[in-house]
């Protein structure tokens, strides 16, 4: 599957995070914590709010809320993962990604296609 060319823009950041709502898979939701911030370093708009309530997604710039989890990592660090460029777990484990609450994380990563991933009739895809 081709991947696509993202560039390491505050737009392209934003962009991939408001695709969010339409790669959510409501089959995935089961212990997901409801309000996940998320922390991009060397961004223009470094802070995020991710919330997942009653199988819908919605993104707000800012944090907002009591998180289930705190995701922090540089801006380019998130564009890599999310196109599949990088490997989540090797950023994790080198410490470029860090998390307050990692079965939270898992949840999360489980509960979203991947960007490059979203199968035709899914919502939004």
């Amino acid at each position: 599957m081709t991947r696509p060319t993202v560039l390491d823009t505050p737009a392209e950041v934003e962009a991939i995070l408001r695709s969010l709502p339409a790669r959510l898979r409501p089959d995935k939701l089961e212990g997901l914590g409801s309000v996940f911030h998320f922390v991009l370093r060397g961004d223009d708009k470094p802070e995020w709010t991710i919330f997942v309530e009653d199988g819908v997604c919605r993104v707000e710039e800012g944090l907002h809320g009591e998180p289930a989890c705190v995701v922090s990592m540089p801006a380019k660090t998130f564009i890599g993962v999310e196109t599949g460029k990088k490997n989540p777990m090797m950023a994790f484990l080198k410490g470029r990604i860090k998390v307050t609450n990692v079965g939270q994380m898992r949840r999360y990563d489980k509960a979203f296609y991947k960007l490059y991933d979203v199968p035709k009739g899914a919502a939004g895809g």
